[in-house]
């Protein structure tokens, strides 16, 4: 029987790895102009429709690339979020 009274210390360290190493490579990639305003979406795992959500986030991303928006695109993944679905958006999506 696993105990839930105890906060999960192991996933909260893997997120913020995941992040501190977010950070640290788009800011070895060098400064992009800034902008005012950004749109941000979390993409996590745990329910039934995934890669609904997934696809549904990558529509949402190109269609505010089509319109040429001046705000920056943010999304904030999880560490159980499949790599390849991450390495997509930042190659596709230019997250």
């Amino acid at each position: 029987m696993a105990r839930i009274d105890q906060p999960n210390t192991v996933g909260l360290m893997r997120f913020l790895l995941l992040v501190l190493a977010a950070c640290g490579a788009t800011s070895a990639y060098g400064e992009s102009p800034a902008h005012r305003n950004a749109y941000a979406t979390m993409m996590y795992m745990g329910t039934p429709r995934d890669y609904e959500f997934y696809v549904a986030i990558r529509v949402l991303l190109r269609s505010l690339a089509r319109l040429n928006s001046e705000a920056d695109r943010v999304v904030i993944a999880s560490v159980d979020v499949p790599l390849r679905w991450v390495q997509a958006m930042l190659d596709y999506e230019k997250v």
